[in-house]
């Protein structure tokens, strides 16, 4: 990490105050309960080792998620494009969250690509995501912007998986979660980063990924640089 958690939070809190997105733009109506059921109140009891044990099995889940999603498009080596060493900031999400901020909120979020070699961005390299959904009952949207296709959908339990492909070659496949409440995400933040080691893969096959630290896992590391 080259960048302090506290200020990585500071700059996207501005960025909320301006208007300017900072995730996925939030739409439809507000809801009481993260993406795990929960309400504000009933986070506000958890100490933070029961937040960080929360946050580590949420972590594994998402790493389910996504390895079953590259192994139905490619078996080989994916690149990582970050993201799933730390909690997500929070504050925006979809659904929107009533009343999270950066402050009391996060979400999750793991990203792959790979280049197909003579690939070119077609739409139908969208397939065997679609394929999966399909199997699955999930619900997809394919949308085109620019040049570049896209293809979204939900898992039964909530994550939101993207799929792009681009003329570049560069396709990417990603899986986020909806917001779960916190009692203090720059402590949450700073637990996990402080035990997760420096070196994150440069890239790995499907399944292959930084577990999660665990509570009792030492101090390796600050978030400060």
């Amino acid at each position: 990490m080259t960048t302090t958690t506290t200020t990585l939070r500071a700059v996207v809190a501005a960025a909320l105050v301006l208007g300017v997105p900072s995730g996925c733009a939030a739409g439809g109506t507000p809801v009481s309960e993260d993406a795990a059921g929960l309400t504000q109140e009933d986070v506000a009891g958890l100490t933070l080792h029961q937040e960080f044990d929360r946050y580590r099995e949420r972590h594994e889940r998402m790493q389910r998620v996504l390895a079953a999603l590259q192994r139905a498009v490619h078996d080989g080596e994916w690149d990582w494009n970050g993201g799933d060493d730390v909690p997500l900031i929070g504050g925006d999400g979809e659904p929107p969250l009533a009343g999270a901020d950066v402050h009391n909120s996060y979400a999750l979020e793991a990203s792959r690509r790979w280049d197909p070699a003579g690939a070119r961005g077609s739409r139908a390299d969208l397939g065997a995501v679609s394929e999966y959904a399909a199997r699955h009952g999930w619900d997809a949207r394919v949308d085109h912007v620019g040049a570049t296709w896209y293809l979204d959908t939900r898992t039964d339990d909530g994550w939101h998986v993207e799929y792009l492909v681009q003329p570049s070659g560069h396709y990417s496949l990603t899986v986020t979660s909806g917001l779960f409440w916190t009692n203090d995400a720059d402590a949450l933040t700073g637990a996990v980063a402080g035990r997760v080691p420096r070196d994150v893969p440069d890239h790995s096959p499907p399944g292959e990924y930084l577990p999660a630290p665990r509570w009792e896992d030492p101090v390796v590391g600050s978030p400060e640089p």
